[in-house]
């Protein structure tokens, strides 16, 4: 990569690795003759990433890394949309749906060294209720796990799958209406995913058809089912095979508006939000240039 100065923005409280100071020695020693000047800092506070990120034009780095799960991820590339600064990513979260979306080694050292041999690609953000997301935004069970999970300590998989065993027997579906492209779609589900990737994280792949940069967004709908149903099916959202349920709906547009029962609970590539009855989705066609293999 042709650079002369860039930013690294490592969240030392995000993935497995609970010694940031070993991770930051990964980087110093991959980097150690890379023919660009970095400056390494590391996040404070949430929101952090993104107040860094949003100064780096004007301080003149030509890119800026981020260290670190899809929320840090999604701080930096929020900031960084229509501009000419490139984001790389080192994936250290729990999810890492992003980095698993493009091909981005979930390794520090192999994703460090993409700074140094990637590419760059640009890649669509998506828009709901005045937030971006990268990865998928939802609406129904998988909001509600995600917020029950963000308020635990304990990271990974096995705590996120626990509690969606748990709480799948008291979770009532709300009905959504969604209207797009003419469309008016009224539905008693599980769960609605719009996909700008075609995965949550840890290889779990709600929208088989995704593409980053396709300008579309791929609406996902898992009907309302019962527990032995959805088991039986669970492992197809392993190997892309989910489209092929006849308990699933997906669709592709550039812009949809969710029109729901009452106010509750979305996420932006896992972060949890709140919102109201009505929410407008929109798509930012290549809005974001990133480093990927």
């Amino acid at each position: 990569m042709n650079f002369n100065r860039i930013k690294i923005i490592h969240n030392p409280k995000s993935g497995f690795i609970k010694n940031p100071r070993l991770i930051r020695k990964i980087v110093e020693h991959i980097l150690d003759d890379a023919p660009f000047r970095y400056d390494y800092f590391e996040t404070q506070y949430k929101g952090h990433a993104h107040e860094m990120a949003r100064r780096a034009q004007e301080e003149g780095y030509e890119a800026v890394v981020a260290i670190g799960g899809d929320g840090t991820a999604n701080e930096v590339a929020s900031a960084l949309l229509n501009t000419p600064v490139i984001m790389g990513l080192v994936p250290i979260g729990s999810g890492n749906g992003l980095a698993r979306g493009l091909g981005i080694p979930v390794s520090v050292r192999r994703s460090v060294r993409l700074l140094r041999d990637g590419q760059v690609r640009a890649i669509d953000a998506g828009v709901i209720a005045h937030r971006n997301f990268f990865v998928t935004t939802g609406m129904g069970f998988d909001a509600l796990i995600g917020k029950l999970f963000d308020d635990r300590s304990l990271r990974g998989p096995l705590p996120y799958f626990y509690i969606g065993i748990r709480e799948f027997f008291f979770y009532q579906p709300e009905v959504f209406t969604l209207q797009f492209d003419g469309h008016s779609i009224r539905k008693p589900a599980l769960l609605v995913t719009i996909a700008n990737t075609q995965q949550w994280g840890n290889s779990v792949i709600v929208a088989p058809n995704a593409r980053p940069d396709d300008g579309l967004l791929d609406v996902c709908i898992i009907h309302s089912i019962g527990f032995f149903t959805a088991l039986y099916h669970f492992p197809k959202l392993f190997t892309g095979k989910i489209d092929r349920v006849r308990h699933y709906e997906h669709y592709q547009t550039k812009a949809l508006r969710i029109i729901r029962q009452k106010p509750g609970p979305f996420h932006v590539d896992g972060e949890p939000d709140e919102t109201g009855q009505s929410v407008d989705i929109t798509v930012s066609h290549k809005a974001l240039k990133i480093i990927v293999p």
